[in-house]
């Protein structure tokens, strides 16, 4: 089996889209800390803080759209690691920073903590963004071995499903419990588990994939991910799919029913994977 793990992507021109979005992320992070320093400057009334946050997300948006549109591959060189994740991490310091500052810094600490909200789910989606670059970008003048669309089989399907309906009600309770005993710690966990069950429930959906010498890519509609041939121990065909098993990870399971041509696809597998 020939090595196939891309070690680094292409340069590309600088991404506007993801310049923008950089700098909206940026501004979130930096908008709390801008008031917390009004405040502890004593200046607390509203429209003074009003005028901070203003001020502080314009600059520092535009700021970041420029410094990152500017800097080219940049977005393609973040989604070839795992740092890729550090954006939708890194804010949850802000939102306990602002939870605990609120009875002493009021405004500001809220600023802070839905600021801090919002820079998480914004982080999250840099770096699907920033993945779907780097897949472009490693494929880019690939030429493509054989492409598909399957899904998981029904019966996997079923059960994946089950395991997310547990995980989406268990959630929902916790979420309605925090409010309940006024727990805001149960209600932010509840708030960040409950997107991980949705995402659980469409792990057996149909999907494209297209597989060539660089790996596995599985595209979506709004994203696209590279899956080197490194990932995989190797394959198996069973009754009602084909197998890629991955260490430590969920394998993945493409239905024979959805295939056009089983037996062409197993050959272009087979051609970088050993049977399991």
């Amino acid at each position: 089996m020939p090595p196939s793990t891309v070690e680094t992507a292409p340069e590309r021109s600088g991404d506007p889209l993801f310049g923008v979005v950089t700098g909206i992320y940026l501004a979130l992070l930096a908008t709390p800390l801008a008031a917390f320093a009004a405040v502890r400057a004593g200046m607390s009334g509203s429209g003074v803080l009003y005028g901070v946050v203003l001020v502080t997300l314009t600059v520092v948006t535009g700021l970041g759209w420029l410094a990152t549109a500017r800097a080219a591959g940049v977005d393609a060189r973040l989604g070839a690691s795992a740092a890729r994740w550090l954006p939708g991490i890194a804010p949850a310091a802000l939102v306990l920073l602002g939870f605990a500052s609120l009875a002493a810094t009021g405004i500001a600490g809220l600023l802070a903590f839905f600021f801090g909200m919002f820079a998480m789910i914004l982080g999250f989606v840099l770096g699907v963004m920033a993945r779907t670059r780097y897949a472009v970008a490693a494929t880019d003048g690939v030429d493509p071995d054989c492409e598909f669309t399957a899904g998981w089989p029904e019966r996997a399907r079923r059960r994946v499903l089950a395991v997310a309906g547990v995980l989406l009600a268990v959630t929902a309770a916790g979420f309605v419990a925090g409010l309940a005993t006024n727990r805001v710690w149960l209600q932010t966990a509840s708030q960040i588990l409950f997107p991980l069950g949705i995402v659980f429930a469409t792990a057996g959906e149909e999907r494209t994939y297209v597989a060539s010498s660089v790996g596995v890519e599985q595209r979506m509609p709004v994203a696209r991910r590279l899956f080197p041939w490194d990932d995989f121990t190797g394959y198996t065909r069973t009754d009602d799919a084909i197998v890629l098993h991955r260490p430590r990870r969920i394998d993945f399971r493409f239905a024979l029913a959805d295939l056009d041509d089983p037996d062409a696809v197993e050959r272009a597998l087979g051609a970088r994977l050993s049977p399991s």
